[in-house]
């Protein structure tokens, strides 16, 4: 008699990754709003909601600064310069639009606690950068749970590239990315997550859920305890 496999949950999985805007910062509306207040300020480029939304969430901020440079046909000799000012800025307003309350919910660091108490490796692959992240897992007393945190600093290509969690997976020993889940927002990221050959949950919010059915296999309201129950496959 054959017997079905069991489906894999969480706590079956050797490691799992969490992208960090959207995801286990709920902090999107702010980086949409940032973004949006910059491209009107540095380069008179009028970028509605909707825009950045569907054409701009989840890529790394770079590469959003370079897109909203292109689409304000700013110099392209003078991109590279423009980038190098403004990355430090948007960290100093990103930092400042926080610092009042975390942005990284109770219910989060609950599941949080409870994969690293499991044993699993866990890891932060994201676009933003080490200066915004790193203080803001601190604050919420997840640093030291993470076995790596992997930012835009630490790559050549951004998602959906499969690098970043390709890096994270290496850094934490994990060799088979069957074995890997990774929380996503996204569909840069899920685009990453799928080219890395891991396993994603999606966590609704960034896009319309209609639009995030057609990619994501599992998609959850909320990063919280609940997701040790989801069956993965």
């Amino acid at each position: 008699m054959i017997t079905a496999a069991r489906p894999m949950t969480l706590l079956q999985a050797e490691g799992v990754l969490f992208d960090f805007n959207g995801t286990l910062s709920d902090d999107e509306g702010i980086l949409r709003d940032l973004f949006i207040q910059l491209a009107a300020t540095e380069f008179g480029f009028t970028m509605t909601a909707r825009q950045y939304q569907e054409d701009l969430a989840g890529r790394s901020d770079t590469e959003i600064l370079e897109d909203i440079m292109a689409l304000a046909v700013a110099p392209a000799a003078a991109r590279a310069a423009e980038i190098d000012r403004l990355l430090p800025l948007i960290d100093a307003e990103y930092q400042s639009r926080v610092a009042a309350e975390s942005t990284i919910r109770p219910t989060t660091r609950e599941l949080v606690h409870a994969l690293h108490a499991a044993g699993l490796k866990l890891g932060v692959v994201t676009g933003a950068s080490r200066l915004q992240v790193l203080p803001a897992l601190e604050r919420a007393g997840l640093l030291e749970l993470f076995g790596v945190v992997v930012t835009d600093e630490d790559v050549d290509r951004g998602k959906p590239h499969p690098e970043g969690f390709l890096r994270a997976a290496a850094a934490l020993g994990l060799a088979d990315p069957s074995r890997v889940v990774a929380f996503e927002d996204s569909l840069p990221g899920l685009g990453a997550v799928a080219a890395a050959g891991m396993t994603a949950i999606c966590v609704e919010g960034t896009h319309p859920t209609e639009i995030l059915r057609q990619h994501a296999g599992i998609l959850v309201p909320e990063i919280s305890i609940a997701c040790l129950e989801l069956a993965l496959r």
